[in-house]
């Protein structure tokens, strides 16, 4: 259902586009951002389930497209984060300790703008999102289905060059469940969490140039 309302919305005149498509542009933008929230239901070695969250994080990558009309964009997206574990009782007082954890994303996006004629050069947008987001920590890690929807704005400055602003919602399917993640990293030995199949809620603030060409 997601994939067809994408491709809904951007190819309102697909019978036109069957007979000849062309690419009219290219766009490469690296972005920096933050990467806000994350929260793991989690089982340690007993029948008590705790809370983990994936600390907020500096996050960064680029992304690069094609546009085949004036307003609207297909791209690849590559993002990369890494934080730390934050564990709710009993093991608080454990803090960050089970090191570092990465996060790495590949998403296809697909996105609509709109011209705003009060501000010249200015444009709204719509993104939606699908891709695989891999999560490691030591040795141990996993990939999973990700997907999204996101909204911001574009600043042109001439007709090859603008400042991208935007909000995302990127939520992890983690599903089916994930064992023994992050083995052998605690200090003590042995396998602390166990994922359990659920929406891993994720949410990204970014900012770049974009040059188009």
């Amino acid at each position: 259902i997601l994939f067809v309302m994408l491709v809904a919305l951007w190819l309102p005149d697909a019978p036109a586009r069957a007979q000849y498509v062309e690419i009219q542009s290219f766009e490469v933008t690296p972005f920096i951002g933050t990467r806000l929230g994350g929260t793991f239901d989690i089982q340690p070695d007993g029948p008590d389930v705790i809370e983990a969250t994936w600390k907020d994080a500096t996050s960064y990558g680029v992304s690069a497209g094609v546009r085949f009309d004036d307003l609207s964009l297909i791209e690849f997206r590559w993002t990369r984060a890494t934080s730390t574990l934050r564990f709710g009782t009993p093991f608080a007082f454990l803090g960050s300790s089970i090191g570092d954890v990465t996060l790495n994303q590949f998403h296809a996006d697909f996105t609509r703008e709109w011209i705003l004629p009060q501000v010249k050069g200015l444009r709204s947008f719509l993104t939606g999102s699908l891709g695989l987001t891999h999560l490691g920590a030591a040795n141990d890690g996993f990939t999973r289905f990700s997907f999204g929807f996101g909204a911001g704005l574009k600043q042109f400055v001439g007709s090859r060059f603008a400042i991208r602003g935007e909000a995302l919602w990127l939520p992890i399917v983690v599903e089916p469940t994930v064992s023994g993640f992050a083995c052998g990293t605690i200090q003590f030995g042995g396998c602390l969490v166990v994922l359990n199949g659920e929406l891993v809620q994720q949410f990204q603030l970014s900012i770049g140039p974009v040059v188009r060409f």
